[in-house]
Parts: structure tokens; sequence; C-alpha cells
């Protein structure tokens, strides 16, 4: 029951983010620790994964590496459950 709630609350959370996100659209490119919490990953190595299998869209300049929102709006919603 504590586990539902919890995942209920988890859940609403992601969804607020969601709906952040998408009121913003003025800046596309997020950070990789902003794409990392709305992804709910942990670890950098998932998220080279991602950009090695051309899943999520990305650009780099110098060391710094941006992430396209959108892509990771239509990652989110395709794996979604309804």
């Amino acid at each position: 029951m504590m586990s539902d709630l919890m995942a209920m609350f988890k859940n609403a959370i992601k969804e607020a983010k969601l709906e952040h996100l998408k009121q913003k659209d003025e800046i596309d490119w997020i950070n990789t620790d902003e794409a990392k919490e709305l992804l709910n990953i942990k670890s950098k190595t998932k998220m080279q994964q991602l950009r090695s299998a051309g899943e999520i869209v990305f650009t780099k300049y110098g060391k710094k590496i941006k992430y396209s929102k959108k892509s990771i709006l239509e990652i989110l919603n395709k794996h979604a459950k309804l």
C-alpha cells in the first residue's frame, strides 16, 4: 500500500515535470543532470548508451553535452503505460 502511494506520488511529480518542460519551449536544450532526472536514470553510462543507439537527440560543444527536451519527451511518451 505504501509502495503504491509512493509510485503514484513519483508519477505525479514526473507528469508535473513533463508539463513544465512542455511549457518552456523557448529553451529546448537541457544538461545531463536534468536529462537523467527526467528519465529517472542514475548513470552517465546509460545516457551514453542512449546517445550511441540514436534514441536521444544531443549536441556536444567541447566537453558540454546538451540533450533535446523534445526527444526526451518522445522517449517517455513512447514507453508510457496507459
